[in-house]
């Protein structure tokens, strides 16, 4: 299994959330582009004319609210994450940032720019309905992304263009009925989710993959199984 930390640090990994500030009291959203330092603290190019930044240097207190994107599933259904904690400037990780938007390099020169880090303090993860818990600093800290995020958009693709019938079996096998629409809507190193005629299916693997090599294995050993049990 993935823990929550590891999948709070992956849905950090996007590299576009909402920045939540405060304002005379109240909260105030903004959609920011920023990168993760090795620990999964975000790094935020952003200019000193923004209503956030006014914010942060007045109270420095603040959240990033980072999703997981829905595809054809129910929003409410995918993963997300808040770090809480407060934001300081920050004297190094611009080419960690510049690596995840090179685009800015065209202004991170300029004045009024400067880097900020949002030093964790709190970490809420929710994995969708009935998943979903307080992450420790340290563990959040200490994990690694899940390296099948990266592939997982092409993994979907191929077997939805290619392999439909085998999710067919899969998602029957799983639901012990047969069905005939089905989907793949999300991947990751511990398991996949189907949506079979409307419902909403996860299959998990016989162990943690890490590789489009081991996806590959790991589907053709699950539908041999399949074909067997049959």
């Amino acid at each position: 299994m993935i823990s929550h930390a590891e999948f709070s640090r992956t849905l950090a990994r996007g590299g576009e959330g909402a920045l939540s500030t405060l304002t005379d009291g109240f909260p105030y959203g903004s959609l920011i582009q920023y990168a993760c330092d090795g620990q999964g603290q975000p790094l935020m190019l952003i200019s000193d004319l923004a209503e956030h930044t006014q914010n942060l240097l007045l109270d420095p207190r603040a959240s990033l609210l980072a999703w997981e994107a829905a595809g054809e599933q129910d929003p409410l259904a995918v993963g997300r994450v808040t770090l809480i904690g407060r934001a300081v400037k920050s004297e190094d990780g611009l080419e960690d940032y510049l690596k995840v938007h090179p685009q800015a390099r065209a202004y991170a020169s300029f004045k009024d720019f400067h880097l900020w880090r949002l030093e964790v303090e709190r970490v809420r993860y929710v994995g969708g309905f009935g998943h979903m818990s307080w992450v420790s600093v340290e563990d959040y800290k200490q994990a690694e992304p899940d390296p099948v995020a990266a592939l997982a958009q092409g993994v979907i693709s191929h077997m939805n263009e290619d392999h439909g019938d085998a999710l067919v079996l899969l998602a029957g096998q799983k639901l012990g009925k047969n069905v005939e629409n089905v989907k793949m809507v999300g991947c990751d190193g511990a398991g996949y989710v189907m949506i079979a005629d409307g419902k909403t299916v996860r299959v998990e693997y016989a162990q943690r993959c890490r590789s489009s090599d081991e996806l590959r294995k790991e589907f053709i050993r699950q539908v041999q199984a399949v074909r067997n049990a049959n």
